[in-house]
C-alpha cells in the first residue's frame, strides 16, 4: 500500500478531496452516481442490494458530507424524526448493517465507530457530484473558484463547463423525498442552470450558434416554465437565419405558460417575437450593411473585442443609451467588427442604420444623421417636427406639401427644437436600436453635438451608437473629444482598441482567403509583409501569395514579395495624405534613409534646426507614421509605409535625398566612418555619384577583410 498527500493545488485536479490518498494495488474503484438516479458499480459491475430509497438516502448523505464524521444520534434524528431515540438508533444500525453487507469491501469505504459514521475520503471511489463541482470550480463557477481563474471567455472555461453539464444527468437522487436533500438538490440544480446560461453566452460570443442552441434547448427542458431559455432560443435561431424556428419557439413558450400558469409571455419575450414577425411579414426595413473591410471572411482574432461589443449592446438594449468606440489604424478591422454587430442584431429583427463620414464631406452638416433617417422607417410625427426634419431631408417638402418650410436657425431655442425633432425621429419606434457611424474622425461638428444631446436627453432610450475611429487622424481638440469626455464622465462609453493580428490568427485569416492552409515558411513571409494587418493580409493573398523560392540547402527558404496590392497601397497613401507638407517632406527623407534613423542623421539630412524638426517628428508620431526605436531613433510604423513614400518620389528627388543622407552620415559618424561605410556607399550609388560610392565600398571591404 502506498500513500501520498493530496492537496487542492496538485495536478490531479480534485480540489474537493483532501487528506491522505491511499491506493491499493489490485483493488477496484467504486463508481457512484447520485445525479439523475442512484447507481453503484464496482469493477465495472453493478452493485445490487442497495435498492431501497432509505438505504440510498443514507449512503448519499454520508457521501455528500464526507468531510466530517457524522454523529449517530444526529443521523437517527434526521432520518426518523417521529420515532423515539432508541428506535431511531436501532433503525440506523439495521440500515448500516445492510449497507455493510451489500457494499463490496465496505470497511475500505466506511469508517464505523461507536458514536460516529464517516465515508472515507481516501477510499478509491468516483462520485459524480464531486466531479460536477470540481468542473464548475475549474470554470470559475463553483463555490471554491477564486477571482483569478480561467477567463470568462476562455476555451478552458468552456471545456470545464461542458464537462460539468455532461456529468449532470438529472436532479440529485430524485427517488429521495427526505427533507435534508432539498437544499443540496436545489443548490446543484441552480449550479447546472448557471453553467448552461454561461455556455449559451460563451457559444454565442464565439459565434458557435449551433452549440448555443443545444445548450439553450437543454436549459429550456430543465425549467420549461422559465422564459429566459425561450428568449435565448429565439435569438439563436434568428442568428442562424431560422426565423420560422424562432417563431415556433415563441409559440411553444406561449402554449406552455398558458397551460401551466395561465399567464402570457412577458413584454421582453413578446418584443423579440414581434420583431421577428415584422421581418417575416416584410414590414421591417431591410438592413443596409456597411461595405465590408474583409469581405465575407469570418471574424478572426477578435474574441475579446467582440465580447466587449456585445456587452455594450446588452447594456444599451436593457438600460440606457451607450456608445462603443472602435479604434485602430487603417485596415485593422474596425469596420469589419462593426459590420459583424450589424449582421448579428439585424438577424434578430433589431432595427439598424449605418452611415459613413468622408473627409471631403466634413463641412456637410448632419450628413450621417440624414443617412440614418433615410435607412430607418419614416416616423409619423406632427407637422412642427416634420418641418424641422426637412432641414436635412428636403424631399419631405415634396412628399408633404402641407408642411411649412423651415426658417433659418438664428436662436438657441430653434436649435434645441431641431435637435429634439431629430431625436424624436430616430427613437420613434421605441424599440432597441443600433446606429453605426464609420470614420468618426471625419464627422462634422453639428452631428457630434447632436449625438451628445441624444444620449444625454434620452436616458431611457435603448440605443447603442457604434463609431469607428482612427485616433491619428483626429485633432487634439474639438467637438469629438468633448463628446468622448462627456461620455466617459457619465460612464456611457466603452473603448475597443484593435491591434494587429498575431501570427497564428494571421495564418487563419490567410488560409480562409487562400482557400487552403499555408505552410509555416509562407506564413512567416506573409506575416513579415503585412505585419498582421487584416486588410493587408487579405489583399496580399488576393493579389498573389509571395513566391516561394528554395535555393540550396544552405540558403533555405527565400521570400520574394510582390508589388503592393492596390487597396493596400491606397490605405497607406490615405494615411500619408493627412500629413502637413513639412511632415511629408521629412517622411520622404526618412524613407530614403531606408532603415531606423537616429535624430541627428534626420536633422542633418533634412537641413532643419532642432526646434523646427521636433514638432514635425511629433506630428509623424501622432499619425502613427513613425514609431520610436530605443532612446534616440525612430522607424516607420509599417515597412510598407516607407515603401509607398519612397516609390512616390521622382528619380531626381531620390538622387538628391540619397546625396543628403550620405553626407549626413559622413558628418554624424565622422569619427567612426568604418561602421557606416557600406551604408554611405549605397546612398552615393543611388545618388549617381560612383566615385564616392566606390571609395566607401572599398573602405567597407577593407574593414570586413581585416
Amino acid at each position: 500500500m502506498t500513500a501520498r498527500l493530496s492537496l487542492p493545488c496538485l495536478s490531479d485536479g480534485r480540489p474537493g478531496e483532501r487528506g491522505i490518498e491511499i491506493t491499493h494495488p489490485g483493488k477496484h474503484t467504486l463508481d457512484i452516481q447520485l445525479l439523475g438516479g442512484f447507481r453503484l458499480d464496482y469493477a465495472d459491475e453493478p452493485v445490487d442490494g442497495i435498492d431501497t430509497p432509505r438505504l440510498q438516502s443514507l449512503l448519499a448523505y454520508l457521501l455528500l458530507h464526507r468531510e466530517m464524521p457524522q454523529s449517530r444520534h444526529r443521523l437517527a434524528f434526521l432520518f426518523w424524526p417521529d420515532s423515539s431515540e432508541s428506535q431511531a438508533l436501532t433503525n440506523l444500525r439495521n440500515l448500516l448493517y445492510r449497507i455493510r453487507q451489500q457494499l463490496p469491501d465496505a470497511d475500505r469505504f466506511l469508517s464505523v465507530h461507536h458514536n460516529t459514521l464517516q465515508w472515507r475520503t481516501e477510499a478509491p471511489f468516483d462520485l459524480d457530484v464531486a466531479r460536477f463541482e470540481q468542473a464548475l470550480e475549474r470554470a470559475g463557477e463553483g463555490p471554491g473558484a477564486g477571482p483569478s481563474g480561467a477567463g470568462p471567455g476562455s476555451a478552458t472555461t468552456r471545456q470545464a463547463l461542458e464537462e460539468a453539464v455532461d456529468i449532470y444527468a438529472g436532479d440529485l437522487l430524485p427517488s429521495c423525498y427526505d427533507d435534508w436533500i432539498v437544499a443540496d438538490r436545489q443548490r446543484l440544480a441552480q449550479a447546472f442552470r448557471r453553467a448552461l446560461e454561461t455556455l449559451v453566452q460563451l457559444t454565442e460570443a464565439q459565434q458557435d450558434h449551433s452549440a448555443g442552441i443545444l445548450y439553450a434547448q437543454r436549459l429550456q427542458r430543465h425549467d420549461p416554465l422559465e422564459e429566459a431559455p425561450y428568449r435565448h432560443l429565439m435569438r439563436l435561431r434568428a442568428l442562424t437565419g431560422d426565423r420560422a424556428g424562432a417563431l415556433r419557439v415563441y409559440h411553444r413558450c406561449e402554449t406552455v405558460l398558458e397551460r401551466e400558469l395561465g399567464v402570457e409571455p412577458s413584454p421582453s419575450t413578446r418584443e423579440i417575437y414581434e420583431r421577428l414577425l415584422a421581418l417575416e411579414d416584410g414590414s421591417a426595413e431591410p438592413v443596409r450593411p456597411l461595405v465590408p473591410m474583409v469581405a465575407t471572411f469570418r471574424l478572426v482574432g477578435r474574441h475579446d473585442a467582440w465580447s466587449s461589443l456585445r456587452e455594450a449592446w446588452r447594456t444599451a438594449s436593457s438600460r440606457r443609451p451607450f456608445f462603443a468606440l472602435i479604434t485602430g489604424e487603417a485596415g485593422i478591422g474596425k469596420t469589419r467588427l462593426a459590420e459583424e454587430l450589424v449582421q448579428w442584431t439585424s438577424r434578430q429583427g433589431i432595427a439598424t442604420a449605418t452611415a459613413r463620414c468622408y473627409t471631403i464631406e466634413r463641412e456637410l452638416a448632419y450628413a450621417p444623421v440624414a443617412a440614418w433617417l433615410r435607412a430607418l422607417p419614416r416616423p409619423r410625427l406632427e407637422p412642427v417636427w416634420q418641418t424641422e426634419l426637412a432641414r436635412i431631408l428636403p424631399d419631405l417638402l415634396a412628399e408633404r406639401p402641407d408642411i411649412p418650410p423651415p426658417g433659418p436657425l438664428t436662436e438657441a431655442w430653434q436649435r434645441q427644437r431641431f435637435f429634439e425633432a431629430l431625436g424624436r425621429a430616430v427613437l420613434a419606434a421605441g424599440q432597441p436600436l443600433l446606429l453605426v457611424i464609420d470614420a468618426l474622425q471625419w464627422c462634422d461638428r453639428g452631428t457630434l453635438e447632436w449625438l451628445h444631446h441624444l444620449v444625454s436627453q434620452n436616458p431611457r432610450a435603448r440605443l447603442l451608437l457604434v463609431g469607428t475611429f482612427r485616433p491619428q487622424d483626429a485633432g487634439a481638440d474639438g467637438p469629438l473629444n468633448a463628446l468622448l469626455h462627456a461620455l466617459r464622465q457619465s460612464e456611457q462609453l466603452t473603448e475597443i482598441a484593435l491591434s494587429s493580428l498575431g501570427k497564428a490568427e494571421a495564418a487563419n485569416l490567410a488560409a480562409e482567403a487562400a482557400g487552403r492552409k499555408l505552410g509555416r515558411n509562407l506564413v512567416d513571409c506573409l506575416y513579415g509583409e503585412t505585419e498582421g494587418n487584416p486588410l493587408f493580409i487579405v489583399e496580399t493573398v488576393r493579389a498573389g501569395l509571395p513566391e516561394e523560392v528554395r535555393g540550396s540547402p544552405s540558403e533555405g527558404f527565400v521570400c520574394l514579395p510582390r508589388p503592393l496590392p492596390p487597396k493596400m497601397k491606397d490605405a497607406l497613401l490615405a494615411r500619408v495624405d493627412q500629413l502637413s507638407l513639412p511632415a511629408r517632406a521629412l517622411a520622404e527623407v526618412a524613407a530614403t534613409i531606408g532603415r531606423e534613423f537616429a535624430f541627428p542623421v534626420l536633422a542633418e539630412a533634412s537641413h532643419w534646426e532642432e526646434d523646427d524638426l521636433v514638432p514635425v517628428i511629433d506630428e509623424l508620431w501622432r499619425h502613427r507614421i513613425f514609431r520610436q526605436q530605443g532612446e534616440d531613433a525612430y522607424d516607420f510604423s509599417h515597412d510598407k509605409l516607407r515603401e509607398v513614400i519612397y516609390d512616390g518620389l521622382s528619380r531626381a528627388r531620390k538622387r538628391m535625398l540619397h546625396r543628403h543622407v550620405a553626407r549626413a552620415l559622413e558628418r554624424v559618424h565622422a569619427k567612426s566612418l568604418d561602421a557606416v561605410a557600406a551604408r554611405i556607399a549605397n546612398h552615393y550609388e543611388r545618388a549617381a555619384e560612383p566615385e564616392e560610392a566606390v571609395r566607401y565600398c572599398q573602405q567597407a571591404t577593407d574593414v570586413a577583410s581585416s
